[in-house]
């Protein structure tokens, strides 16, 4: 069970590249038909996603990519990478699971991701960046490991799968992450302290009751499912104040059933959402996406809450594995009042060879920020 925890929790089937033979000549995928944004802003937003790169000789070249987009949909890309790595071959053992890119209110860029199984650095542990530009220098990379003082409870690894965005309450910074198919929240900082100083974060024997309770370096559980085995992370913040949440996930008796990898298993996978006013109480798990992997959120400049996730729904329709590779990430917002999802839209990316090219893999992740006018013209110097 353990084996297919940690495989399940890593994301994406095919995260780190596909195979030699061209996808074009394996099946006949079906193409969606184009269609138009329901709502759109003059704001511009960075918007980073992951390109994934074919396996030569056994390892993969993989980067984050950054662009930006008036809509959420269109990105146009920088031609820049944030953040390059290579899976697989002699010595490539510092990767990224799942890297998130986050805009914190001091004016820095955060990374968040996990470390892999063979990472030097710690096995699932959490790795950070902060600086004042999105362009991660490994060496400037932390690895978070657990702590073991006392009234920490004694695990392994610190996350498993994507983290949320990090994001602000009343000056501290908070990011959702989890741990053996449950979600924690942990406080990266503080007014006196940074994230960028933690050694290791305490996970909670016992939940704290309210926010105001979790303590610098410190995690707690807030979400746990008998039926449900949770994976990735994505924060939300609406215009009236409440949170939502999106967690990927599958049902605990298709994880025991079916195959790690096998459409059965992927097919089962599926985005549910949650929404909260002080962070720790969480409502019932629903879900909103199903065949979908990857969920990230980001709240627009109107104030709508998009959600995007990497959308399996032609993998599922042919029954093929072979078109993961080429999964599309699909968006939707939760419309005014009933915050149910609009119809899903496939973001494009303009500038790149996979969106016209079915041989290279599409990209993953994607990773849209909310940032003012200063600094997104700040990014601009960045990227230029």
């Amino acid at each position: 069970m353990r084996k297919i925890l940690f495989s399940f929790l890593l994301g994406s089937l095919f995260l780190f590249g596909c195979g030699d033979e061209p996808l074009s000549k394996q099946v006949e995928v079906e193409t969606v038909p184009e269609q138009v944004a329901i709502n759109t802003t003059d704001a511009i937003i960075p918007f980073f996603y992951q390109y994934v790169g074919n396996m030569k000789n056994g390892s993969g070249e993989n980067s984050v990519r950054v662009g930006k987009s008036a809509d959420g949909i269109i990105v146009n890309s920088y031609g820049v990478d944030a953040l390059d790595w290579k899976i697989g071959g002699d010595g490539n053992t510092e990767t990224y699971g799942d890297p998130v890119f986050s805009y914190l209110s001091n004016g820095s860029w955060a990374l968040t991701s996990e470390s892999g199984r063979d990472d030097s650095r710690g096995v699932g542990y959490l790795l950070y960046s902060e600086s004042s530009c999105p362009l991660v220098d490994d060496n400037e990379v932390i690895a978070i490991g657990p702590s073991s003082e006392k009234g920490c409870k004694d695990t392994r690894s610190i996350t498993s799968g994507k983290t949320s965005q990090v994001f602000d309450v009343d000056g501290s910074n908070y990011v959702f992450h989890m741990i053996g198919g449950e979600t924690y929240l942990a406080k990266m900082s503080d007014a006196e302290n940074s994230a960028k100083d933690l050694k290791s974060i305490c996970v909670l024997e016992t939940p704290v009751e309210t926010i105001a309770d979790l303590d610098y370096g410190d995690t707690t559980k807030v979400i746990h499912s008998d039926d449900i085995l949770l994976s990735d992370t994505a924060i939300g913040h609406r215009a009236d104040g409440t949170w939502v949440l999106f967690i990927k996930g599958i049902p605990s008796d298709t994880a025991k059933s079916c195959k790690m990898g096998s459409s059965c298993e992927l097919c089962a996978r599926g985005i549910y959402r949650t929404t909260s006013t002080d962070l720790i109480n969480w409502t019932d798990l629903e879900k909103v996406v199903s065949q979908a992997s990857v969920p990230e959120a980001v709240t627009m400049p109107d104030g709508t809450v998009r959600l995007y996730w990497q959308d399996f729904a032609n993998t599922c329709s042919a029954d093929d594995l072979k078109i993961a590779a080429i999964a599309p990430i699909s968006t939707a917002y939760e419309m005014p009042g009933t915050f149910e999802l609009s119809e899903p839209v496939q973001t494009s990316y303009p500038d790149e060879e996979f969106e016209s090219n079915s041989k290279i893999h599409y990209a993953t992740n994607g990773n849209p920020v909310n940032i003012s006018g200063d600094a997104m013209s700040e990014l601009e110097a960045c990227m230029n």
